[in-house]
């Protein structure tokens, strides 16, 4: 990855057949649909990012929740991204619009991958599904042009017993 690394979150909110897509009205990703996500600040901790982060996207607060993922992003739109992916588990409130998100319940049937990151279409079914991943994507502007996605059991550990989950 390059000397300046933007740390982010994204949250997978999953529940009675149904994921908590948000279209985004704002900054990175703008137009797109998504879950609930963005930068750690300072001082954060990943976990404690996507609990805000949630929060201020959607107006719900997590209760319980998975890191299932972990994603090195090389060169969308000349940036280079570290992104934690959560599953959540439990949650309470309604979701609500707001500046920057439009949130809606999707049937997992549906999921409009044609509106979103095109790299989604390769992990966000393993989310779906609970199995734990690693990734890296390059990316030539938005356009993805390699990918690479490696498997983890349910401690966060490759074939060779490494991880970063």
């Amino acid at each position: 990855m390059g000397d300046k690394v933007i740390r982010a979150v994204i949250a997978h909110i999953i529940r009675d057949g149904k994921i908590l897509l948000i279209e985004k009205k704002q900054g990175h990703g703008r137009g797109k649909w998504n879950g609930p996500g963005g930068k750690i600040e300072p001082g954060e901790s990943p976990e404690d990012a996507m609990v805000r982060e949630v929060k201020e996207e959607v107006g719900i607060d997590v209760k319980s929740y998975r890191l299932i993922g972990h994603i090195d992003f090389y060169s969308v739109n000349e940036e280079d991204w570290e992104v934690f992916v959560y599953r959540v588990e439990d949650f309470s409130g309604q979701p609500v619009e707001t500046e920057e998100a439009r949130p809606q319940w999707i049937d997992l049937s549906e999921i409009p991958y044609g509106e979103m990151w095109e790299d989604d279409r390769e992990w966000l079914p393993l989310v779906i599904s609970g199995r734990p991943f690693e990734a890296k994507f390059w990316f030539e502007g938005e356009r993805m042009v390699k990918k690479e996605i490696r498997l983890l059991d349910d401690s966060g550990r490759g074939p060779s017993g490494e991880g970063r989950l």
